[in-house]
């Protein structure tokens, strides 16, 4: 949505169906890059799948582990077995740099930040990929019995596991704090 009215009408739908209880919001940036989830079994990073065509992804298991964002063994206290799902994004600075290199020895400069992320994770090479300067953002886990009563609760637990969690996201207890993050 767009507009404060139409969060307002939703949020009125959902009082509503749960009977006009307190609620709270996760308010997370949204970040355009290329979607990944990454399986982890006892702490160890598994496997890593792009979306694809929403149907069928790829393995990008051996670039996704040379993401330094993107933890090999996690620390801390979690599930035996989960799946966490992020972005991998190309910050600005990093797709400039590269673009300037590229323009230095006549190469064709890359078009966006989103499409080199995402063309990165197809390379064969994955000591190519390492000199990417690539990031991971995750924000969403997904298992069962992962002990995570919310969204919230999950982003602070990813990142005391390792993970790196854009540390903009708030806990809001009303649209209008909602509106305050925005």
């Amino acid at each position: 949505s767009y507009s404060k009215e139409d969060l307002l009408d939703w949020e009125t739908r959902i009082q509503k169906v749960l009977g006009n209880v307190p609620l709270q919001y996760t308010c997370e940036l949204k970040y355009d890059g290329a979607s990944i989830s990454i399986s982890y079994e006892n702490g160890v990073l598994k496997r890593a799948v792009t979306r694809g065509d929403g149907f069928q992804g790829d393995d990008a298991t051996n670039n996704i582990k040379t993401i330094k964002t993107i933890p090999l063994i996690l620390k801390g206290n979690y599930p035996n077995k989960f799946d966490i799902r992020g972005e991998i994004i190309l910050p600005i600075k990093g797709f400039e740099k590269m673009n300037l290199e590229l323009i230095e020895i006549g190469e064709i400069p890359y078009s966006n930040p989103r499409n080199t992320a995402s063309g990165s994770l197809k390379l064969q090479d994955s000591g190519e990929v390492a000199k990417r300067p690539l990031e991971c953002l995750l924000y969403n886990l997904v298992g069962n019995d992962l002990g995570i009563k919310s969204q919230f609760e999950g982003l602070k637990a990813a990142r005391n596991w390792g993970f790196k969690v854009p540390n903009e996201s708030i806990l809001a207890n009303s649209i209008d704090d909602v509106f305050n993050f925005i």
